[in-house]
C-alpha cells in the first residue's frame, strides 16, 4: 500500500512540479534558489568571495537550524529553550571525528547529526512530558547543565575543556566558494524535507496535538510518542547545523556551541521570518545575519542582542505572523501590478 502510494505520487511529481512554479510562491522560491545559486559565479572579487559570501554561507546554516525550532515549536507546539543542545553535540561530533578520527567532513556531519538525534531521544522522554512553560524550562536546563559540563575542568581530557575543540582540517574545504554550494544543498535538500514532513500526515497529527493536545490524545493518537518523534526530526536537522557550523568555523567550544544565546538566535530567527511557515527561518536568518554583520562593521557589536531583542518586540507586537507574509503580500502586488492585473 505503501509502495504504491509512493509509486504514484513519483509519477506525478513532474505534473506538480510544473503546477507549482507557475504559482506565485513557487516562482518566487525557484527565483531565490537559483538567485543562490548563481551568486558565487557574479563576482571574482577576493573581498566579495572571502567576506559576503562567508556571510550567505553563515545564513544558510542558521537557517536550517531556525527552521528545525520551527518545525517542533511552530509545527508541533513543543515550545525548547535549549536547542542548542542539539546544535553542539552534532558540532562537537563532527569536529572530534574530523580532527581525531581523519573522517571525511561530510560522513563527520552526517554522524554528528545522528549523535543529535540520539541526544533528542534521551532528552525528549523525559522533557515531553512536560508542557507549556515547564517543557521550555526543562530544555534550558540540559542545555546548561551540558553547558556546565562542557566547561568543567575535571573533565578536560574527555570533553575537551573550555578551550574545545580546534584545527583547519575541520572545515568542508579550504575554497568559500565550495564550502558555499555544499551548505546551499544541505539547506536545500534540509527545507524540502521540513516543509513536506510538515504537509504531511505525520504533520497533521503534530498540528492536531499543537492546536489542541487533550482532543489528539482522546482520539487515539499517542501524543507522548509523536511528540518524542518531533523531537527527534528537530534535532536531526538542528545536528546538520550546529555540525556545518563546526566546519564553517573550524572549531568547537562550550560557549559558541551551548550557550544560551544560541538557543535564542533560533527563536528569534524563526520568529522574525514567521512561525508555522518553515520558509520564514530563512528570510529571519538572512535578515539576522545581515544585519548583524553591518552592526559589527558600524562598531555596535556591544548592542547587537539589545537592538535584535526590541526588533523582536516590535514584530511581535505588530506583526504577529512575522515578517515573511508581510513582505510576500507586497511583492505579489507589486507583481500584480506589473503585470496589470
Amino acid at each position: 500500500m505503501l509502495k504504491n502510494e509512493i509509486e504514484e505520487k513519483v509519477k506525478q511529481f513532474p505534473t506538480y512540479l510544473k503546477s507549482w512554479v507557475k504559482t506565485f510562491l513557487g516562482g518566487l522560491t525557484l527565483f531565490c534558489i537559483i538567485s543562490l545559486i548563481a551568486l558565487p559565479f557574479l563576482s571574482q572579487n577576493q573581498n566579495f568571495t572571502h567576506v559576503f559570501l562567508r556571510q550567505f554561507t553563515l545564513a544558510m546554516i542558521f537557517s536550517i537550524f531556525a527552521a528545525s525550532w520551527d518545525l517542533l515549536t511552530g509545527i508541533s507546539g513543543q515550545i525548547s529553550f535549549g536547542h542548542a543542545i542539539f546544535f553542539g553535540i552534532a558540532g562537537y561530533i563532527c569536529a572530534y571525528l574530523i580532527s581525531y578520527q581523519n573522517f571525511p567532513p561530510w560522513i563527520a556531519i552526517f554522524i554528528g547529526a545522528i549523535g543529535a538525534v540520539f541526544f533528542g531521544l534521551i532528552i525528549g522522554i523525559p522533557c515531553l512530558r512536560l508542557r507549556g512553560p515547564y517543557l521550555a524550562l526543562g530544555t534550558l536546563a540540559f542545555s546548561l547543565v551540558l553547558l556546565k559540563l562542557f566547561l568543567m575542568g575535571s573533565l578536560s581530557d574527555v570533553l575537551f575543556g573550555s578551550e574545545g575543540i580546534s584545527d583547519y582540517r575541520i572545515q568542508i574545504s579550504d575554497n568559500p566558494v565550495v564550502e558555499y554550494i555544499i551548505i546551499l544543498m544541505f539547506m536545500i535538500v534540509s527545507f524540502i524535507t521540513i516543509i513536506q514532513v510538515s504537509k504531511s500526515k505525520f504533520g497533521t497529527i503534530l498540528k492536531s496535538i499543537r492546536d489542541d493536545e487533550v482532543s489528539a490524545d482522546a482520539s487515539g493518537i499517542n501524543t507522548t510518542r509523536f511528540k518524542v518523534y518531533a523531537f527527534m526530526l528537530s534535532a536531526l536537522f538542528a545536528g546538520i547545523a550546529g555540525a556545518c557550523y563546526a566546519t564553517y568555523v573550524g572549531a568547537v567550544n562550550p560557549t559558541g556551541n551551548f550557550g544560551a544565546t544560541i538557543s535564542f538566535y533560533a527563536i528569534l530567527m524563526a520568529s522574525l521570518g514567521g512561525l508555522t511557515t518553515i520558509r520564514g527561518s530563512a528570510l529571519g536568518a538572512f535578515f539576522f545575519i545581515f544585519l548583524e554583520y553591518s552592526l559589527i562593521v558600524a562598531g555596535a557589536e556591544i548592542y547587537v542582542n539589545l537592538i535584535f531583542a526590541l526588533i523582536l518586540i516590535v514584530v511581535v507586537r505588530f506583526s504577529e505572523h512575522g515578517i515573511l507574509k508581510p513582505i510576500l503580500e507586497r511583492i505579489k502586488d507589486l507583481w500584480d501590478l506589473l503585470l496589470g492585473r
